[in-house]
């Protein structure tokens, strides 16, 4: 009689199953999450999904996405070929490739010279109202922001048809196929809608961009398109990708990083310092010149990352059999990586729970961070391509911003973790008041109650 080894599998919750903790999980996701830190650096989640707590685990994760991993789901969480073998998928590669060249110096450039007044514009539509829901408003600007750096000031409807592709999104994280519900269909509609303006947008720039205007990722991919290294529907696809992507996690971000301003005041007086110093006095709008020398407001941006990384919670199928910390992984289970849990871990930074941003400000060499103990855009090959961009916008925006208004959380809004895709502060409501207004009226906006996790 043969008799087969029983397959070895990592520590887990009880409950750990066909359904796994599934309801546990669903009640406080961030929770959960943080609490399987106790079962070491592989956790088993159910029978098809682990959980991997350790930077080095989670590159080895996201290093190997498209060969050992893949991704299964696009990105209107639909199932997708991901395999190694797909035509698709070596289309897309090429497409995030010729993109990413666009991410040059000169383009974020000058793109980050445009970024201040774009905010400043809407900051004033927001002052002329008083209060804002925070999220919707700072998608609207983020969706202005990364369309102006992908197709260049002619926009037309994509930042309104961003905003209403959001708003038709399903829940992202573990999602529950729903192909017959109206909303999917609805859904599916305004990405076609999206694609179709996209698709308008950069014919038009291929025919009418000249030679002094600045680069934007449009322009090499119209290249691209006329030298026959990528499809038109290929070019479309990327910037669609880049637009729905980046326009949600940097307002996510933005969102959180107002909240964490209003919740620490002497923070706050640093980063309005630093622009009085850096900025001729608050009288001048950042250029991206000026990064450099905004290491504050960088810090902030940073920390802001660390504690609410918009993409909490990462995901990949087992395609191949292979290994991870010893255990064996086969094709169909799937490996889970949350830099949420990442960026808490005491092993890495001192008093992890804690809003510190000056622990980015000249930290020590022998204070090196492993390399995937930060990662508020993901790693790997398909790491966010707009992660560079969406920090210069975070730190123009933020610089820009407190120099001239003080954004408070609105009594009676206090916001909840939301984690339906990224991890946003919902019902999050800010008033908005200019420095002028708070010289006359200093009562007014007064700061929150500290303290934050």
């Amino acid at each position: 009689m043969v008799t087969t080894a029983p397959l070895r599998v990592p520590p887990g919750p009880a409950g750990a199953g066909r359904y796994g903790n599934r309801l546990a999980y669903e009640r406080d996701p961030l929770g959960f999450l943080l609490d399987q830190r106790q079962y070491g650096d592989l956790v088993r989640f159910a029978d098809d999904l682990y959980l991997v707590n350790s930077p080095h685990l989670a590159e080895t994760v996201l290093k190997h996405t498209n060969t050992a991993y893949t991704i299964s789901r696009d990105l209107l969480g639909e199932e997708t070929d991901g395999g190694r073998a797909s035509e698709d998928l070596a289309h897309w590669m090429r497409a995030r490739s010729l993109a990413g060249r666009g991410l040059n110096r000169s383009s974020l450039r000058a793109a980050g010279d445009r970024l201040a007044s774009t905010a400043v514009r809407h900051a004033e539509a927001w002052n002329a109202r008083g209060r804002i829901d925070a999220v919707p408003a700072l998608e609207e600007l983020s969706a202005e922001l990364i369309a102006e750096f992908c197709l260049g000031p002619e926009t037309g409807r994509v930042p309104d048809l961003v905003a209403r592709l959001q708003d038709a999104r399903l829940p992202g994280a573990l999602p529950v196929p729903a192909r017959w519900s109206p909303r999917r269909r609805r859904l599916h509609r305004v990405g076609r809608d999206l694609a179709a303006e996209v698709s308008r947008l950069i014919l038009r720039r291929g025919r009418t961009r000249g030679e002094d205007s600045p680069a934007v990722i449009a322009d090499l991919l119209v290249t691209a398109c006329d030298e026959g290294a990528l499809t038109h529907e290929g070019a479309v696809s990327i910037v669609v990708a880049n637009l729905f992507a980046a326009h949600e996690t940097t307002a996510a971000a933005l969102a959180w990083l107002f909240l964490l301003l209003d919740q620490h005041p002497q923070v706050q007086r640093q980063v309005l310092a630093e622009a009085g110093r850096e900025l001729d006095g608050g009288s001048r709008l950042p250029t991206a010149a000026d990064l450099p020398r905004l290491a504050v407001t960088e810090g902030v941006v940073k920390e802001t990352l660390r504690l609410y990384p918009p993409l909490w919670f990462l995901e990949r199928a087992v395609d191949q059999p292979t290994e991870l910390a010893g255990y064996p992984l086969r094709p169909g289970q799937r490996v889970a990586v949350s830099p949420f849990v990442l960026h808490r871990d005491p092993r890495h930074y001192d008093r992890p729970t804690e809003f510190r941003p000056d622990r980015w400000i000249d930290r020590p060499a022998d204070h090196a961070l492993p390399k995937y103990a930060f990662m508020p855009f993901g790693g790997g090959p398909r790491t966010c391509l707009g992660a560079r961009f969406a920090t210069i916008a975070m730190i123009v925006t933020a610089a820009a911003l407190t120099s001239r208004y003080r954004l408070t959380r609105a009594p009676g809004s206090p916001p909840v973790f939301g984690t339906r895709s990224i991890l946003q502060p919902e019902g999050l409501t800010l008033d908005v008041t200019t420095r002028e207004e708070l010289a006359v009226a200093p009562g007014r906006g007064g700061p929150a109650a500290t303290g934050t996790g």
